[in-house]
């Protein structure tokens, strides 16, 4: 038998050397827009995938990778997962506004993403995880209206998941699955000079006020799988509406200050639809359809997005080498974000290296994206995104027959 090849470690020591560093540093800025200005909405979405998906064009719910995956919106997916998955994502931004009334200082952002999910052999799928679903994390400085003075605050937040699935095959092509989700959010505005519109209306009469407060709430998650002949996959997904019960509370630097009275805010219900369509055993097509029925508002409105990839698979065999086992994943997407109904159009590109014998995976992506409002005349942007995933594969669970 031929030895396994030196010429692929070699390559993923240089990969790995040039890569990690690159990924660590790549993000001097986190994402702004104007739309996190808006206290209504819950800052900038955060998608809740693995690098994978992030590659595939932010698609991926009836997708089953090699040795299974995380993808919280399809809980039913798990079900066909063939080992027991370890899943740990870091994602950072890099961004450029262009904006010329105003300006910008933001910091480094880095949103961690993470799951496990532990195959059964009777009882199916079982996970754990955690994601950020929004984030903000921006000082914003603009010209006052009438003079040369500049006034400013400092926003910075999120909304937090930690969930829990189940996933089933009640037989060999269908699947069920459903999942809870406990949402925990926090958000602070630092209003640090006097200005008027900006600022949520607790914040707008005194100078230096902080704003601070936090959520709680919970809501469901179910879905169906199917996987039809010819390698086509289809999955649905809902999960329901959730009202978060909102505590607030305000400090000033040199005074104390009348609480604030706590409110709720609502998380809308979201419907996706996936399919998943395999021509041979190293190429995937995929397609994905979300809709998010926001409250509509002034403000606020119905989101939607759609997003399709094409992944090929390379060797399988351990004895090729690291380039020869590599994955390569490319995609694309459109959205309508939920905030005064501004679209975005972006592209994604990515890859998964093998790590060892066993199945493990190192996944890159890189995304591409274009917003703006009422055709630029407003805001203009655009941004990258730089994600990682490491997935871990293990036997635990499974028979010992058909360990491998």
């Amino acid at each position: 038998m031929k030895p396994p090849s030196m010429k692929g470690s070699s390559v993923n020591r240089r990969v790995l050397a040039f890569a990690l560093p690159a990924l660590l540093a790549a993000a001097a800025h986190a994402e702004f827009s104007p739309l996190s200005v808006h206290p209504e909405g819950f800052g900038m979405p955060v998608a809740p995938m693995g690098a994978r998906e992030r590659a595939l064009g932010e698609a991926g719910m009836a997708s089953i990778p090699l040795g299974g995956g995380f993808y919280p919106s399809n809980p039913a997916r798990t079900a066909f997962n063939d080992k027991t998955v370890f899943t740990a994502t870091l994602e950072n931004d890099v961004d450029w506004l262009r904006d010329d009334a105003s300006s910008t200082r933001q910091t480094t952002g880095a949103f961690p993403s993470l799951a496990t999910l532990v195959k059964t052999k009777t009882f199916g799928t079982f996970g754990a995880y955690y994601q950020q679903a929004f984030q903000r994390n921006f000082e914003a400085r603009m010209a006052r209206s009438g003079d040369s003075a500049t006034t400013g605050y400092i926003a910075e937040g999120g909304l937090y998941t930690l969930g829990a699935s189940w996933g089933y095959a009640i037989r060999p092509w269908l699947s069920v699955g459903v999942a809870e989700n406990l949402v925990l959010g926090r958000d602070r505005y630092i209003r640090s000079t006097d200005f008027t519109g900006t600022a949520p209306a607790e914040a707008e009469d005194l100078a230096d006020t902080t704003l601070e407060t936090s959520a709680v709430g919970s809501y469901p998650t179910i879905s169906v799988m199917v996987r039809l002949p010819r390698n086509l996959d289809l999955a649905l997904a809902y999960s329901h509406s959730a009202s978060l019960d909102v505590e607030r509370s305000r400090s000033t630097t040199y005074q104390g200050s009348d609480p604030v009275a706590d409110t709720t805010a609502d998380l809308p219900q979201t419907v996706s639809f996936g399919a998943s369509w395999r021509p041979d055993k190293r190429q995937t097509a995929i397609f994905d359809v979300v809709y998010e029925n926001w409250t509509d508002t002034r403000l606020l409105n119905p989101a939607w997005s759609v997003g399709a990839g094409y992944e090929f698979r390379a060797s399988q065999s351990a004895f090729d080498g690291l380039l020869k086992r590599t994955a390569w994943r490319a995609g694309a997407g459109y959205k309508m974000l939920y905030l005064r109904e501004v679209p975005e159009v972006y592209a994604t590109a990515g890859f998964g290296m093998p790590l060892g014998l066993r199945g493990h995976q190192l996944d890159f992506a890189v995304k591409y994206g274009h917003r703006s409002l009422e055709s630029g005349t407003l805001f203009t942007e655009d941004y990258v995104k730089l994600s990682a995933s490491v997935v871990g594969v293990s036997v635990w669970g499974q028979p010992a027959r058909r360990r491998r």
